[in-house]
């Protein structure tokens, strides 16, 4: 193989590793167009010596090539809802994630079932009401044993994934439509008006309103520009 890396252009089903394939689709899920893959040659060496916050290179011991996963901030801070890579905390909790389980001695092969079943209605389902005991209940197994699993997989807490989606519903909805905030509170999950604005602060950095004042503003003036 080519010591020069090869850049990768489609992000569907990269290696035959399905771990590696549930990361990288849910990276781009967070940072849309901004993850970059290449493969490079095998060396477990080069695994053990590369890792910065912006990147993981993994091997795939079966087809005895390593790839390399990177997040470009550049393309990343203009990709998604503002402000810019708001996502950039839960992002790289799950590089870490990533590097911790599939470039040590005993790689995973694949997610748990619980993990992709939890984070596909996490993703999916973000307004509906739920709970980790609700979902774990669901899944037949105890709350604290799928908690553990969901941030050692993915690096984030249940309810920090949970909120994260909530707030990007919400920020797509103060940026689209007339709905007053308790409105669109009232669509998540059941949260109170007071829950809703302090975890939309959290991931923000900013009230719902001072949100909507901003960015629809900068919208607008952006759209009237295109026409």
């Amino acid at each position: 193989m080519s010591s020069e890396p090869q850049k990768i252009n489609s992000l569907d089903e990269v290696t035959s590793l399905p771990a590696l394939n549930s990361y990288i689709a849910a990276l781009e899920y967070l940072a849309p167009g901004a993850i970059v893959c290449s493969r490079r040659d095998f060396s477990l060496d080069a695994v053990r010596s590369t890792l910065d916050r912006t990147s993981v290179l993994v091997p795939v011991r079966r087809e005895r090539i390593c790839i390399l996963v990177r997040v470009d901030e550049t393309l990343a801070l203009e990709s998604g809802l503002p402000p810019a890579f708001w996502r950039k905390p839960v992002v790289f909790r799950m590089l870490e994630a990533m590097h911790e389980n599939l470039c040590g001695r005993s790689p995973i092969q694949r997610w748990p079932d619980a993990v992709k079943s939890a984070w596909t209605l996490i993703t999916q389902h973000p307004c509906q009401s739920m709970s980790l005991g609700e979902v774990a209940g669901v899944l037949k197994l105890s709350p604290g044993y799928l908690g553990e699993r969901l941030e050692k997989i993915l690096g984030s807490t249940f309810r920090s994934l949970l909120r994260d989606e909530r707030v990007a519903v919400a920020a797509h909805q103060l940026l689209t439509t007339n709905l007053r905030i308790s409105e669109i509170s009232d669509q998540l999950g059941g949260q109170s008006l007071s829950q809703f604005n302090r975890n939309f602060f959290a991931a923000m950095g900013m009230s719902p309103r001072t949100y909507r004042n901003r960015y629809s503003a900068r919208r607008r003036s952006l759209e009237r520009r295109l026409e």
